[in-house]
């Protein structure tokens, strides 16, 4: 059995449109993109896949249906510079963002569900939710 591990550093690249630019009331809002590469720490991803379960009484076990998979978790724990969360604020309270799956290298829509940082260390946790069309 073979070792395949990452050997490449661990980063996640965050991309999307940033908060809007403050203008006039006669110009519109100007959309900034925004991207953001973080040195992590560690992270992971959890799928689950949903299962309806019907147990028949009296008969031979049980009747499982797979629904399909759930949306993909990631749990990203990082350090950031006090810049680079600003950024990465940026695109919490700018739009839908986008990262590259450290995993396969796609690009994933994705949606925070959570971010917690420490000032005093740079420490970075953040959760991620798969946005699936």
């Amino acid at each position: 059995m073979t070792d395949e591990r990452l050997v490449r550093p661990l980063s996640l690249t965050l991309k999307g449109p940033g908060r809007a630019e403050e203008t006039t009331l006669l110009k519109p809002k100007k959309e900034k993109m925004v991207e953001l590469t973080l040195p992590c720490v560690e992270i992971t991803i959890q799928i689950e896949r949903r299962i309806q379960r019907t147990v028949i009484r009296g008969g031979e076990g049980d009747d499982l249906l797979d629904e399909g998979s759930e949306s993909a978790v990631y749990d990203v724990i990082s350090s950031a510079s006090v810049s680079e969360y600003q950024s990465m604020m940026e695109l919490f309270r700018g739009g839908q963002p986008h990262i590259i799956d450290p995993f396969d290298g796609k690009e994933v829509k994705v949606a925070f569900k959570s971010i917690q940082y420490s000032a005093s260390n740079g420490s970075l946790k953040m959760v991620l939710i798969e946005d699936v069309d």
